[in-house]
């Protein structure tokens, strides 16, 4: 068989993949929201997370508590901490996807290591994955989706402990982020339904994941949609079929990658009976909760919004092609030679979706010291004891992204950008210089 031969190679070479991207790891960096939240939240506190976010513009109980304590951390030790925090979000995720296992066995492994690596594959990276005030948002959104549907997959439905571990998930998931809302208002009730006859577990599946989005959703209806900053540009229909484009060009990006994953995750998933249903159900709520958050997006601002909410269409793919992959088994059971071919077809998968990002990997390689230097440099500005500081930019990171802050010169209170005026806050000071990539810090301010 071609399993105990390619098993364990399969999984050292998945393993690689998910070793280079977190390599990259050092060059990511804090963008404003990072300063200006850490500022406000060492000034305000508590009445900050909860006035101006939970209970404001950004109603994700979760995700915005963690990262109310990540940069009080930061703010007291002065250190950016991106690796460790952000390793921490990426351990979270990937556990996910192996967290129900009953048992080791290593055709569910190379089924978790394989949507590991195509989360990390075939879409822009850099918010989502590289950026903390992004990561801790989406990444968590993502790792509690997973959870929910890795659970169902590793048969976990029929169990009580299984029922409340997926209900959980997904009350986390809404707690994250609205698009995890929007995901955990779909499948929740569509799980309870699967267990009508027995009340006791339709409850446990249906209400906490549903009370939670229905905070989030009241929070936004009442505050943020309130507010002139975010009125509807567009009707829902016109957002609809605004989004449809992105929405086609998304689904059919990388498709060989995502025809090899499918067939791997049903070869692989070969002698498993999860609940069908429940799969399905998944199948069907991911693809939903996409076109949902893509047609808010145009709907609130206009326009597609952002690379992050991209990356996470694109993950919730990933997951909707393996909850119909261990699904279809159930229809149709995989023979012995054909399962044979499933490790084979997820590592196929793995390197498709590679080889477009090695010379991006390589690149960003290639510079990483000089944008670690670049950032601990800036960092040392930042604390020493004057009132005026020089911000270098690093040269743009092919995987990781750039940093987005505007060249210049700014005077408190930076009217003109609220993202100088949130450094000036998070370091103290009154005057800030920002250079481009390219220019010289040699006489542009201090140094040190």
């Amino acid at each position: 068989m071609i399993l105990p031969r390619l098993a364990i190679p399969a999984a050292a070479v998945m393993l690689a993949i998910l070793g280079l991207h977190a390599a990259l790891l050092p060059e990511a960096q804090w963008q404003g929201d990072d300063f200006i939240c850490a500022a406000f939240a060492r000034e305000y506190r508590l009445a900050y997370l909860w006035n101006a976010r939970i209970a404001g513009w950004s109603p994700r109980p979760l995700s915005e508590t963690v990262f109310y304590l990540y940069g009080r951390l930061a703010a007291s030790l002065q250190r950016p901490l991106t690796v460790p925090f952000l390793a921490l979000l990426w351990t979270l995720l990937f556990a996910s996807t192996l967290a129900g296992m009953r048992r080791w066995h290593w055709p569910r492994v190379l089924i978790g290591l394989a949507a590991c690596c195509l989360f990390l594959l075939g879409h822009p990276v850099g918010q989502m994955f590289y950026w903390p005030a992004g990561a801790v948002a989406y990444v968590s959104t993502l790792a509690m989706s997973s959870l929910a549907v890795f659970l169902l997959i590793d048969g976990r439905f029929d169990t009580w402990p299984g029922t409340v571990a997926v209900s959980g998930a997904l009350a986390a998931c809404a707690a994250c982020s609205e698009a995890g809302a929007c995901l955990a208002t779909l499948l929740a009730p569509s799980l309870a339904a699967l267990r009508w006859r027995r009340a006791g577990m339709a409850l446990i599946l249906g209400l906490p994941g549903l009370g939670v989005a229905g905070f989030v959703f009241w929070e936004v209806a009442h505050h943020r949609m309130a507010s002139s900053e975010a009125a509807g540009h567009l009707t829902l229909l016109q957002s609809l079929r605004a989004a449809l484009p992105d929405l086609c060009r998304e689904a059919g990006a990388f498709w060989p990658a995502k025809l090899a994953f499918l067939l791997g995750v049903r070869w692989c998933a070969a002698g498993q009976r999860p609940d069908a249903r429940a799969l399905l159900a998944c199948a069907i709520a991911l693809p939903l909760a996409a076109c949902i958050t893509a047609a808010a997006a145009w709907h609130q601002f206009g326009q597609g919004c952002c690379e992050r909410h991209e990356s996470l269409r694109q993950c919730w793919g990933v997951l909707m092609l393996s909850a119909l992959g261990v699904a279809s088994v159930r229809a149709r059971p995989v023979g012995t030679r054909a399962a044979g071919f499933g490790p084979a077809a997820l590592l196929l998968a793995c390197l498709i979706g590679t080889a477009p990002r090695v010379p991006p990997i390589l690149h960003d390689m290639r510079m990483m010291t000089a944008t670690i230097a670049t950032h601990s440099l800036d960092w040392r500005r930042g604390r020493a004891l004057s009132d005026t500081m020089l911000f270098q930019l690093p040269q743009p990171a092919a995987v990781a992204g750039t940093m987005d802050f505007p060249a210049g010169r700014f005077i408190e209170p930076a009217p003109y950008s609220w993202k100088a005026h949130g450094m000036m806050l998070f370091f103290h000071k009154r005057c800030l210089t920002i250079l481009a990539p390219d220019a010289p810090s040699d006489g542009a301010g201090p140094t040190e």
